[in-house]
């Protein structure tokens, strides 16, 4: 007995393809803004993820604003941020101090670890009646790329 016929030819195996990721950063140190006034610090149209926000002022009139993938998900004043961040490891807000534990005049927030899928838009607004000039506006974040 005798079979003929071809043999199937194998299929190459799908190798996954390489995600690599690229560090990147923001830093607007020294911008002034205007009373009532936004400044926009990251805006990104890739996939990829905050790692870190950090806000200096010497002053609490500010507030932050967070949209992820075109939908806000964060919009949070300094004195509401402080409060959550009593009870949250991404998120804090304090009156800075120096070495011997006296406040230095300036008010630091800082938002860590937010993943998105399309888009990130951070904004600081200057809730006060005067203009404002931020010692730190810095973002860390990465963009994955295939």
């Amino acid at each position: 007995m005798s079979f003929t016929g071809t043999v199937p030819t194998p299929t190459p195996a799908l190798v996954p393809t390489e995600v690599r990721a690229s560090t990147r950063f923001v830093d607007l140190a020294g911008s002034v803004v205007a009373a009532g006034e936004w400044i926009t610090i990251l805006e990104s149209l890739e996939i990829g993820g905050l790692e870190q926000f950090h806000v200096r002022s010497p002053n609490t009139d500010f507030r932050i604003s967070i949209a992820v993938d075109g939908v806000s998900v964060f919009s949070k004043t300094y004195d509401e941020i402080r409060q959550i961040g009593q009870n949250s490891p991404e998120i804090s807000a304090f009156a800075e101090l120096d070495e011997d534990g006296n406040p230095t005049g300036y008010y630091v927030a800082s938002i860590r670890d937010i993943p998105y899928q399309s888009s990130i838009l951070v904004r600081v607004q200057n809730t006060g009646l005067l203009p404002v000039t931020f010692s730190q506006l810095f973002t860390k974040y990465k963009i994955k790329g295939g």
